[in-house]
């Protein structure tokens, strides 16, 4: 316990006085809106460090009408809403988990249309969909978003058959196309495509070994957005943990370099940025089950020999020395 004599505590008081009259002569100079830019960067981020992410809510305005939906969105969203506004078939194309997905789910959801998808298609009733023993035509979910509207994803265009594509290219072309049992059916006005995969369509590459060459029939029928990771996605999923999304980069930077196949998603970066807050983990056992799983010695001395000649500020981060003590 302090204890000052009343003198000392009304200089005390005087001082605090004429300092508070200070500031608020100040704040009552200082612009509104140049206040709350001086101000808001440090608010949110002591919320997002108390609480949590904030939620982003978007209102988009089309003519097919106003819809809302929450969520942080990329960098590409808007760019991919024009084009799916606009009856523009798009291909997304990026590294495995950059969140192509999401997007199309938030298009979805931002024009108040139901969301389709469909895998890898290798064969062509899985497309069109086919009549069963019993004359039953078994729909598929292309068919739906073809007949009800809806945004229709194909994932890993670039693993589908070649041969198959071109049933799709003839439908997003035509606007019609010929199922079984129905015949010819005319697209339905809100009918909408989306392709994504992990090549440029122009073949596989060491990452994506099982991907095919796209024809150039197929690729024209696509406007191509390239999708990378997202550093307002990455901020979210981490809180703001601007040394491990440091750690990240420089993980990423060089892994490509070196040409080693080791994803560092966003799912990976959740999972390091959950698990480092339990006790009962060390980081070398996180970064095992979270990032390398399984990964080669040799790669995995590669990486520690790259991280070690990096810049003071990447080495000398805690995720960084603790990827530095893992055995080789």
């Amino acid at each position: 316990m302090t204890i000052t004599n009343p003198q000392e505590e009304s200089s005390i008081n005087r001082i605090t006085q004429v300092l508070n009259d200070l500031i608020f002569e100040h704040l009552a100079r200082v612009d509104s809106e140049e206040l709350f830019n001086q101000v808001y960067p440090d608010v949110r981020k002591r919320i997002v460090q108390e609480l949590g992410p904030i939620p982003e809510v978007h209102k988009v305005e089309t003519p097919m009408g106003e819809h809302k939906f929450e969520g942080i969105t990329h960098e590409k969203f808007d760019q991919v809403l024009s084009m799916v506004c606009n009856d523009i078939p798009v291909y997304l194309a990026g590294p495995a988990g950059t969140g192509k997905n999401v997007i199309c789910k938030q298009i979805a959801e931002g024009l108040g249309l139901n969301f389709y998808f469909s895998n890898a298609i290798t064969q062509e009733y899985k497309l069109t969909g086919f009549v069963d023993a019993n004359g039953n035509y078994q729909p598929t979910q292309f068919f739906e978003a073809f007949n009800n509207g809806g945004v229709f994803l194909l994932d890993e265009i670039d693993a589908s058959i070649p041969e198959v594509l071109v049933i799709l290219n003839a439908a997003i072309a035509n606007r019609y196309f010929d199922f079984p049992k129905y015949g010819k059916v005319e697209a339905h006005k809100d009918f909408r495509v989306i392709a994504a995969g992990n090549t440029l369509g122009t073949g596989a590459n060491s990452d994506y070994t099982g991907r095919y060459c796209l024809d150039r029939a197929s690729l024209d029928r696509f406007a191509l957005i390239e999708v990378n990771y997202s550093p307002k996605i990455e901020a979210a999923i981490t809180e703001n943990d601007e040394d491990l999304i440091k750690f990240c980069h420089a993980f990423r930077k060089i892994t490509d370099g070196a040409g080693i196949q080791c994803l560092f998603s966003y799912r990976s970066l959740d999972r390091i940025h959950k698990l480092s807050k339990q006790k009962d983990l060390s980081m070398q056992e996180i970064y095992e089950i979270s990032l390398l799983k399984g990964l080669d010695k040799d790669d995995i001395k590669i990486i520690k020999a790259e991280l070690s000649k990096c810049d003071a500020d990447i080495k000398n981060l805690s995720y960084t020395q603790e990827f530095l003590r893992i055995p080789q």
